[in-house]
């Protein structure tokens, strides 16, 4: 009998401790002023560990205790918390709404408690990432006065620039086309405007970006330095709203409204030079301007089903058209001199979400992208043009698997065909005695990934990020196969400091190469085949995060290692313009970068910002180059230091400073 009172016993207490029966709570995190999502947030279970995070559409899932009141709350950086108590008796849908915090800045002020963003930076897997709301990125003063999102990533600790004012990033030692950027998950070949001095980015039509800069997930591969992910407004489904700005150099204006209010709504959102009206008025004469166009519909089709259509159209336009004279002995002699060029990108990208079940979110998504330049010019009947074009079709199926609030699955697979026609060019009249046409060949490439990763907790104090991405690329009779190990771990020494451990292996299968020999925008893209491999690299990263909860700062330090080959570099004096096998002029090498990177920020407050710190080397291998001697990479600059600085001094106004020191750049005498 006792043996019997024993046993039934401890069934009791097994069965209250470890076999709690439990449901599921999911829904979406949005913004009460416009529906759009909230990316990244917090959600919670009062009083305790538990909690969970707003995926890229502000979708959550989270286990809760069956039949028991519990409080969950939800918070995201400046929006007021929320808190709801809840007694589910079978899994239930919570979608909840935060709304913004008020303008009064001394209310703001007194929030002392740590957001959903400086938890996350602490608590989770995630390391060399950092995310900024647009919000922030508007009140960062830029060149010319135009808000510009690359110019604000070019602040943060480990992206280094290609020159004063230009929107070339080189993160951790990497080179240029090794920085995968995303717009609603198609990618942007071409980042700027202007020959570089401005990004092609719109603040008006983003919701916020997320700069990856190691410890890569596995959902992200094809190039070896970081992923620039940046998301667009969904388009307010309360409301018609306009807003519109006036610069120095740009106006832009941007309209977004419900067309079935709470179920769809539309954004569009321009922007154009007058540089080229400008100059007119001046007396002067610049026929150049460039363009931005972003449009967005989203629609809600049931609680279980959303679907985006988004686009982007830009374009650099340069014409140049004039009549000229010419007297001599014989008389008077007219001719046509023309000159010009186009740079455009285009983007397209139609996703579907779809909930199975308050555990399985998906998302498919087909996307459309192309970049392309026509450079042309016409003396008389003597006429020279030259293009270059890339274009390509995607698709990408993504799942998601809510196991436990402990536990997350995710996996997917992706397929892009690229068509590259790298060069172009014609010639007419007397000129083609010198200048030989080329077809510009097609070259098809297929691209294609599955991948799959696990984050799971397997210590209070252990987090782990462990997953494999497969990459392959098919181009004429080749096909590369490139296993992408990853890993991220996290140990918490408490709740405000951790230290961070990351590896991961990228490679990327297409090069962009440029000219040296003409001071035109000429960037070439190229695919991998029989001769140039693919590159590769394999990066490791250490560090820390600390929450200073008094101050309100956030602290984090890292060291890298990145080792990489088939590094892509052309020999001396080659013309990639008048050259139609420009293959045979490449040299493929290896390289490294080290360094040490310190960020300090603060989110909150009349005070915000931060200082960013980066100590780097990288150093290039090439035989064919330097008498096959290492040397530094082009790029390379030993100590970078930036400070960012917002004052709010009242609700109208707002001082901001950016002041920035960093070594010279490298050159060859």
């Amino acid at each position: 009998m006792i043996r019997n009172r024993f046993f039934l016993l401890f069934f009791f207490i097994s069965s209250v401790v470890f076999g709690q029966e439990k449901v599921t709570v999911s829904g979406y995190l949005t913004d009460e002023t416009n529906g759009e999502a909230l990316l990244y947030g917090n959600v919670y279970i009062k009083n305790t560990t538990v909690g969970v995070n707003t995926n890229e559409y502000g979708f959550y899932s989270m286990d809760v205790p069956k039949g028991a009141p519990v409080v969950l709350g939800f918070s995201y950086l400046g929006f007021d918390t929320k808190e709801i108590e809840v007694t589910p008796t079978a899994d239930m849908t919570l979608n909840v709404a935060l709304t913004p915090e008020g303008a009064v800045l001394e209310e703001i002020e007194v929030v002392a408690t740590r957001t959903a963003a400086e938890k996350e930076e602490v608590q989770s897997t995630r390391m060399s990432t950092i995310t900024l709301p647009v919000d922030q990125i508007k009140t960062i003063p830029s060149l010319g006065g135009e808000v510009d999102v690359i110019k604000v990533v070019q602040l943060l600790p480990g992206v280094g620039k290609g020159g004063e004012g230009g929107t070339g990033m080189f993160v951790r030692g990497g080179d240029a086309d090794q920085n995968l950027v995303l717009l609603d998950e198609a990618t942007v070949y071409n980042i700027g405007h202007l020959f570089g001095f401005f990004s092609v980015f719109n603040p008006d039509a983003i919701k916020d970006l997320s700069m990856v800069k190691g410890g890569f997930p596995a959902n992200y591969g094809g190039r070896l330095s970081s992923v620039l992910d940046i998301r667009m407004k969904e388009g307010n489904n309360r409301e018609f709203h306009g807003e519109g700005g006036i610069g120095l150099l740009s106006s832009r204006l941007t309209v977004e409204a419900p067309i079935i209010k709470d179920r769809m709504s539309f954004l569009v959102s321009g922007r154009r030079t007058y540089i080229d009206q400008l100059m007119k008025s001046l007396g002067a004469f610049l026929p150049y301007y460039f363009y931005d166009l972003n449009v967005k519909i989203n629609y809600r089709l049931s609680d279980k089903d959303r679907i985006f259509l988004s686009g982007y159209f830009g374009d650099d336009v340069l014409k140049f058209d004039e009549t000229i004279s010419e007297t001599d002995s014989t008389g008077t002699e007219n001719f046509d001199l023309n000159f010009g060029f186009s740079l455009g990108n285009f983007t397209q990208t139609l996703r579907w979400n779809h909930i199975y079940n308050p555990k399985l979110f998906s998302n498919l998504s087909l996307i459309r992208t192309s970049f392309n330049y026509d450079i042309g010019g016409k003396v008389g009947d003597n006429r020279v043009l030259v293009q270059s074009e890339i274009k390509d079709l995607g698709a990408k199926m993504d799942f998601t698997k809510y196991e436990t609030e402990k536990t997350q699955y995710r996996f997917g697979s992706q397929m892009i065909l690229h068509r590259f026609r790298p060069n172009i060019l014609s010639a007419r009249g007397d000129v083609s005695e010198f200048i030989d046409d080329q077809a510009g060949d097609i070259q098809t490439t297929l691209e294609m990934a599955f991948y799959g990763n696990a984050e799971f907790q397997p210590l209070d104090q252990l987090k782990v990020n462990a997953g494999l991405r497969l990459s392959a690329a098919a181009v004429r009779n080749r096909f590369y196969f490139g296993p992408e190990p990853r890993l991220s771990a996290t140990w918490l020494l408490n709740e405000n400091q951790s230290v961070k451990f990351s590896y991961s292996r990228m490679y990327q299968y297409m090069h962009r190469v440029s000219s040296s020999t003409i001071a035109l925008p000429t960037d070439l893209w190229y695919p991998v085949s029989a001769r140039v491999r693919p590159q590769s690299a394999d990066q490791l990263a250490a560090g820390f995060s600390q929450y200073l909860e008094g101050a309100g700062l956030s602290l984090s330090g890292e060291v890298y290692y990145k080792g990489m080959r088939n590094l892509i570099e052309y020999k001396e004096g080659t013309n990639l313009i008048f050259n139609d096998n420009f293959e045979n002029q490449l040299l493929q090498g290896r390289g490294n970068s080290y360094g040490a990177e310190i960020l300090v920020r603060k989110r909150k407050g009349k005070l915000n910002g931060w200082v960013g710190y980066t100590l780097s080397w990288s150093r290039r291998h090439f035989d064919g180059l330097n008498n096959g001697r290492a040397f530094w990479a082009k790029y390379d600059r030993r100590h970078n230091l930036a400070f960012v600085l917002n004052w709010d001094i009242n609700a109208r106004c707002t001082f901001s400073a950016v002041w920035e020191f960093a070594s010279g750049a490298r050159f060859t005498p």
